[in-house]
This record gives structure tokens, sequence and C-alpha cells, in this order.
């Protein structure tokens, strides 16, 4: 009866695991923190640029360097798609803090990636010179 019972609670443990899975584990190492994300639109085409944050610890404390990623498509899912196959990181949007942009409407980011507290920078001229040059 004792057997029956430790089975039963060994059981009754184990079963959260198979209906909720355990959540999958990422080293911080192939994590790329995405700070900032830049967006040119053409005619034809999207360019998708997203600015990897890497923080270096030093001497004189912590610096940080940046590393971009660009992806290039008739739509936004499309470069996004084509960052993901060039890149072995996973990228992680959550700290996303600006956008630079010199599409007219920004909403298709939006709908594509929901982030809140964005700071958006519209721009007429480069994209890329902007957000190389904004950190936040």
């Amino acid at each position: 009866m004792k057997l029956l019972k430790a089975i039963g609670v060994l059981i009754l443990l184990i079963l959260p695991v198979f209906i909720f899975k355990v959540p999958e584990y990422v080293e911080l190492n192939d994590l790329a923190i995405i700070r900032g994300v830049g967006l040119s639109c053409q005619e034809e085409k999207v360019t998708l640029t997203l600015k990897e944050i890497i923080p270096i610890k030093g001497e004189n404390g912590i610096t940080y360097q940046y590393k971009y990623y660009q992806g290039e498509s008739k739509d936004i899912s499309g470069a996004y798609r084509k960052i993901l196959d060039k890149t072995k990181k996973k990228l992680y949007l959550s700290k996303v803090k600006f956008l630079v942009t010199n599409c007219k409407n920004s909403d298709k980011f939006f709908q594509k990636f929901p982030l809140e507290d964005v700071k958006i920078y519209h721009v007429k001229k480069s994209v890329i010179k902007k957000l190389k040059k904004t950190t936040l």
C-alpha cells in the first residue's frame, strides 16, 4: 500500500513537467541582447538592422561594444528571418530601447514585434548612421 502511494505521489510530481513543459534553457553567450532597431523602407524592400549590446568587463568597469545584424526583404518578417538564418545566437528583443526609421508608418514593426517603452527616431537620411550614434 505504501509503495502504491509513493508511486502515486511520484506521478503527481512528474505530471506537471509533461503538461507545462520545461522552459528552454539558453546560455547567456548564445543570446544576442538587442538594444536598438533600424528600419529602412524603400520602394520594393525593407531593411531591418538590429543592434546587439555586448557588455565587456574591464579594469575601468563595464564598457559596451556593439554588433549589427542586417536583413533585407519585401517585408519585415522576411528580413527578420534572414537575420535569424545568419546568426547562431537567439535574438532577445525584450530590451529594445529605440527604433530608428525612415518609414512613414512604423505600425507594421510594432505589429510584428509588440514592444513597450520604445523611443522612435524618424530620420530622412541614413538610418544606419543614427542607429550607430544612438546609445540608450
